[in-house]
């Protein structure tokens, strides 16, 4: 009984990430499918190409040619961060956060997943997330935040693109400079200088910890606007990296004692 279900499950995926590959494009970057679709019109005399493949091969675009399609995407990107200019405490602060095992597993964390539900039940609340950086990369830069089987298996499929063609450092890098941070911040560097006026190599435990915890819920965490919360969510941050081993509890108290901001 136990294998009828899996085979269900496992043909319903196929099916959704088939769905998803052929007719719900991602958010590709516009320019590039154009220039895939002009290169192809040089190819071919005009009207070769059947028009019903037209869409198809703009749709199919960021799955046949996924390192071109995010390297646009990271063009546009105003102001971009090398991870070698991100200070140390943020990165493991979104590590410890985020992905704890992102060193260890590939674009899917089956352990992470159900160990972020067994922790999010006993703790009463949403402490960790079961998605991987690199999933949560591919939806920051390629997809909508639609709740779907349909998107979801999506995200499989380009998270697994992701880190065929990427380094772990480089996806880090590109989550660093991709994720929402609140109060109109994209990207660490919009961070950095909105809520501290410093830049991402500048950032201390103190202030890389707070920004950590603001990409799970940014406006309910924003500091600029709910201090004690995002305060809270900061001691949960430095906990998390005392657990990991990326600082000490001593560290993580002295952190949290800092004052980085104006109570509002």
């Amino acid at each position: 009984m136990k294998l009828k279900y899996i085979a269900i499950f496992a043909l319903a995926f196929a099916i959704c990430a088939g769905w998803n590959l052929l007719f719900d494009a991602p958010k590709t970057a516009k320019p590039a499918v154009e220039t895939a679709a002009k290169l192809q019109e040089e190819k071919e005399p005009q009207g070769s190409w059947p028009a019903p493949l037209r869409p198809l091969e703009i749709r199919i675009y960021p799955y046949l040619h996924f390192h071109e399609a995010m390297d646009n995407k990271i063009k546009k990107i105003p102001v971009y961060v090398a991870i070698n200019a991100i200070s140390k405490p943020m990165q493991h602060a979104v590590v410890a956060t985020e992905d704890r095992r992102f060193y260890d597993h590939g674009a899917i964390d089956p352990i992470g997943i159900i160990r972020a539900v067994l922790v999010n039940i006993e703790s009463g609340e949403t402490v960790e997330g079961g998605s991987t950086i690199s999933q949560q990369v591919v939806k920051n830069v390629f997809l909508s935040q639609d709740r779907t089987m349909a998107r979801k298996a999506q995200e499989f499929v380009m998270a697994f693109l992701l880190e065929h063609y990427y380094s772990k450092d480089e996806i880090l890098e590109i989550y660093l400079n991709t994720a929402y941070f609140g109060a109109n911040a994209t990207g660490i560097d919009d961070a950095a200088r909105t809520y501290f006026t410093t830049t991402p190599e500048k950032l201390d435990l103190a202030q890389a910890s707070m920004l950590a915890g603001l990409v799970q819920a940014p406006t309910y965490y924003n500091p600029l606007k709910n201090y004690d919360a995002a305060k809270a969510r900061q001691k949960t941050v430095l906990t998390l990296m005392a657990e990991q081993g990326y600082i000490s509890p001593e560290q993580g108290a002295e952190a949290y004692k800092k004052e980085i901001l104006e109570r509002k």
